[in-house]
């Protein structure tokens, strides 16, 4: 009977085990549901803004901080440490030292008041990293709000170990699965070097990326959707397995390749250069479109009622309207035939070898001679150079002016609508100046013209190369916006504001803050600038 007993007491005992691994199971099964149903699948599948670099608990290596610096900004860049450690702010600062342009470092405590002053500095901030446990911080939902404005401003955001970690969707903290910040959407970040422990938490999480960063790797999410392993230990990608679905994994490393140091064609023409008169001329030629309409655009829209005014101006839907652009099709030319233009020619500019002098080509230069008007698109500046500059369609262009003709652009085909090109760099349109891929096509002279202006963070950027070339009337654009040139005056359109830079007479006393150097002039919507004095006109 005792035994009989016995065995019954350990049978409860046994199912009473079991029945509470499955409770703990289950329960955590619904936890993860629970949180999953919380995910955007737009969000999770959509390309992401700025970029993302994750380290290894060893921290950056040289490489891995050049290419941290590079996404940045670098030289030009701005750097915010977010920093809630008790670390020394010397010791910070030497980990930084000779990368940004400026570096500052911000230590938050768990009260809300210190990070509204760090706010002070995220206004022109590119980089951000990160250093800290972020996690349990009352003021974990402003970091977040913050680092997301940074991302679509297109700076990048970076951390390594822990933090890093931190910035998942889902992360293991003190034994547990918890929600991270979500920064990198439906992520599972570990860098604790355990394959094994890995690869039991990822089996937990079906429908999530898992990311294994050993100590002295990195990887950077970039440009929407590229990733880039930096250091020579391989990182692991992992899905797992669920119902009749196999794991998906991959093991990358550091591939051996050829980096795009610098430019052949930019050091040709930079050689060229030297064979003829010094560019920019030490006296900048007076801004005058003296027959004919410029409309340059700053980009990601268009001011209210501006393409009616674009028809009007060329000759009414009958006028000949030729587009030029980086894509296969042009927004400009819908929204031309969209208002009954019934004249509307599409040109697509090509990339490499194939579109080096595709201003030589017979259809085109022919389209241009007949063109009341001409569109270029938005894209990257070189593109346009390589094919158009100093061709036949370049001298075309010059003649639809001569004869009353109308000019215009939008981002990238504004930019070369100058005679100083900025962003001609064919590595990254983040460098504002190269040499070789600086002249434009010069239908407004002695200018240099910047588009996607505040909204990119460029109020910097532009007076800074200024200050090297103080003859050069400055002109940043913001989105949305316009100036209409005729002669020497500059009309301003839409919704945003244009800003214009005067160093003429600039005296480096080194107390004027960079954005405020050159007296810069902010207009809006009706303003209009008197190009050849440089002022506004009242």
């Amino acid at each position: 009977m005792c035994k009989t007993l016995q065995f019954q007491f350990l049978l409860k005992i046994r199912w009473c085990i079991i029945f509470f691994l499955f409770k703990v199971i289950l329960g955590y099964t619904q936890i993860y549901n629970n949180s999953f149903k919380t995910l955007n699948d737009s969000v999770t599948v959509s390309p992401i803004h700025g970029a993302i670099v994750l380290s290894g608990a060893h921290g950056l290596s040289v490489a891995q901080n050049k290419a941290f610096m590079y996404l940045g900004n670098g030289k030009e860049g701005k750097l915010v440490v977010l920093s809630n450690q008790k670390f020394s702010n010397t010791k910070l600062l030497d980990t930084w030292e000779n990368t940004f342009e400026e570096v500052i470092i911000v230590e938050l405590d768990k009260e809300e008041k210190s990070l509204k002053k760090a706010q002070l500095h995220f206004d022109t901030v590119t980089a951000i990293w990160l250093d800290g446990d972020f996690l349990s911080s009352t003021i974990k939902t402003e970091i977040k709000f913050i680092i997301g404005k940074i991302l679509k401003s297109d700076g990048v955001i970076g951390a390594k170990g822990k933090t890093a970690e931190s910035l998942a969707t889902f992360l293991q903290k003190d034994g547990k699965i918890v929600r991270g910040l979500d920064i990198l959407p439906n992520s599972m970040i570990y860098t604790n070097n355990s394959d094994k422990e890995f690869n039991e938490i990822m089996h937990t999480l079906p429908g999530i990326v898992g990311w294994n960063i050993p100590d002295k790797s990195a990887v950077a999410i970039h440009d929407g959707r590229k990733v880039s392993v930096v250091g020579y230990e391989k990182i692991t990608l992992k899905v797992a397995a669920n119902g009749d679905w196999p794991a998906r994994e991959i093991f990358i490393e550091q591939p051996v390749a050829l980096h795009y140091d610098t430019d052949l064609i930019s050091w040709n023409r930079s050689a060229l250069q030297r064979t003829q008169t010094i560019f920019p001329p030490k006296v900048a030629p007076i801004p005058n479109v003296e027959s004919g309409a410029l409309l340059i655009i700053g980009g990601s829209g268009y001011p209210k009622g501006m393409w009616e005014r674009v028809i009007k101006y060329s000759g009414g839907t009958n006028a000949n309207y030729v587009c030029i652009s980086q894509s296969k099709d042009s927004y400009g030319a819908k929204q031309l035939k969209k208002l009954g233009c019934k004249n509307v020619s599409v040109y697509h500019t090509k990339t490499g070898i194939s579109g080096i002098n595709q201003g030589e080509d017979l259809v085109l230069i022919e389209a241009i001679k007949n063109a009341d008007a001409v569109y270029f698109g938005g894209g990257r500046t070189y593109k346009f150079m390589d094919a158009y500059l100093n061709t036949t369609v370049n001298e075309e262009l010059d003649n639809l002016l001569k004869r009353g003709g109308l000019i215009l652009g939008t981002s990238a085909g504004a930019q070369i609508q100058g005679d100083f090109l900025v962003r001609g760099d064919p590595r990254t349109n983040k460098n504002i100046w190269m040499e070789g891929n600086d002249v434009g096509l010069g239908f407004l002279k002695g200018v240099v013209i910047d588009a996607h202006f505040r909204q990119r963070g460029r109020e910097k950027k532009l007076p800074s190369l200024l200050v090297q070339h103080p003859q050069m009337l400055g002109i940043g654009i913001d989105e949305a916006t316009a100036i209409f040139v005729k002669g020497t005056k500059a009309e301003v359109l839409g919704e945003n504001a244009v800003t214009f830079y005067n160093l003429k007479n600039y005296n480096d006393s080194g107390n004027l803050a960079i954005e405020k150097i050159g007296n810069p002039v902010i207009l809006r919507d009706g303003d209009i600038y008197n190009l050849e004095l440089r002022e506004k006109i009242n």
